[in-house]
């Protein structure tokens, strides 16, 4: 598990760490740095890195309440019912034109 969990939000399908906000003021020249500075290969690969562990240990967590948990289990079974229900409809369907096909035939 991490320790320092970070708060962050998942963007289309990537989480994206949200950052603190600055304790130093807008005008000071450290802050007008980062703002210009862009960032490195190596703090690229840093926060893929972090993404990528941060993702990781979401995908256990929900294995963890998907498997372990009743709740977990009752939304399992809920999604696999609807989609056997909906497989079943799309068969149906197909089954039904095929047949309107061969009679116009």
């Amino acid at each position: 598990m991490i320790t320092d969990e970070k708060k962050g939000r998942f963007v289309q399908g990537r989480f994206v760490i949200d950052e603190e906000p600055d304790t130093e003021p807008a005008h000071s020249e450290k802050a007008e740095e980062t703002k210009t500075k862009k960032p490195t290969i190596e703090d690229l690969i840093q926060l893929t890195s972090k993404n990528v562990e941060m993702t990781i240990e979401s995908v256990v967590i929900l294995g963890k309440k998907l498997f372990l948990t009743q709740e977990g289990r009752d939304h399992i079974e809920a999604k696999t019912r609807k989609i056997g229900d909906d497989l079943q409809k799309t068969v149906g369907e197909i089954a039904e034109a095929a047949k309107k096909a061969i009679e116009k035939k």
